[in-house]
């Protein structure tokens, strides 16, 4: 387990690089409680998973968001 955001994502919060059983690697976010919030797609090596981790700092704080849920489908479908 590699904490790679000890004071910029919160306290408690991390990412987690860990390692599955056909060795990829892949990351978790955690919350401070402990409960798994995100989990990535499995990458071929440890560098390409931690540029996972870059990507999702930068681009996270300014990322849009899309519900695609069947409820906001069918919401939407009846405008």
């Amino acid at each position: 387990m590699v904490d790679l955001s000890a004071g910029e994502s919160g306290k408690g919060y991390r990412f987690e690089i860990e390692q599955a059983k056909n060795g990829e690697h892949f990351v978790r976010f955690r919350a401070r409680n402990g409960e798994i919030m995100s989990r990535t797609e499995t990458y071929s090596s440890k560098a390409s998973a931690k540029n996972a981790i870059d990507s999702l700092k930068k681009n996270g704080p300014k990322a849009e968001t899309v519900d695609e849920s069947l409820a906001a489908k069918s919401a939407a479908a009846k405008k």
